[in-house]
């Protein structure tokens, strides 16, 4: 009985620690073209323009921030079956390099959690998606075409631990995997580079 005590306090402990230990921080972009190719790519491998035609994007860059309005339609060459992964790396420039740091977020299936609410991306992306309803089930198949509406672009999330402030590259790689698990080509990577303060 004492150890299980002891073990639930150390929980408890453990559990007030992680979250008192929470910031919030905002990644100001650099570019209001938001994304920039990843550097030293794998063979094949498209940047954002593989996944999106953003011919009817639009994206202005203010005192306030980055503003986005129109139309994404994706043109990536993958399947309806095919399983979309979704990988997010956060790295921060030190010293003249590029240093991978403990943070990253990934989705085995993406389509099952694109218009998720708890997501992270749902905040930033597809909670702004205006026929969300009509497209939700189409994922990022070919020609499907997301209205966005207009919306400044707000990169702030609340993550344990502290980070430094500086330069940091946040690298988003997607992938398609046909049923037998076997990665179909063409994989997409892009980056969105920027500046990370705490707020």
């Amino acid at each position: 009985m004492f150890l299980q005590v002891i073990f639930l306090v150390s929980i408890l402990l453990l559990a007030i620690v992680y979250s008192s230990s929470r910031a919030t921080y905002e990644l100001l972009v650099s570019d209001e073209n938001l994304f920039s190719d990843c550097p030293s790519p794998a063979e094949g491998t498209l940047n954002h323009n593989g996944l999106f035609d953003f011919s009817n994007f639009s994206t202005s860059m203010n005192e306030e921030g980055v503003t986005l309005a129109g139309s994404m339609t994706s043109v990536w060459n993958i399947q309806p079956e095919d399983r979309v992964e979704m990988d997010l790396a956060l790295l921060y420039f030190d010293r003249g390099n590029w240093q991978p740091t403990v943070f990253s977020l990934k989705s085995k299936d993406f389509c099952k959690s694109m218009y998720d609410e708890k997501q992270f991306w749902y905040k930033v992306w597809t909670g702004h998606v205006t026929n969300s309803k009509d497209v939700k089930d189409k994922c990022v198949h070919p020609g499907t075409k997301l209205e966005i509406e207009q919306y400044v672009l707000s990169l702030t999330t609340a993550v344990p631990g502290q980070l430094r402030s500086g330069r940091y590259r946040a690298q988003l790689s997607f992938n398609a995997f046909p049923q037998g698990e076997t990665k179909r080509p063409p994989s997409i990577c892009f980056e969105v580079v920027g500046d990370l303060l705490k707020l």
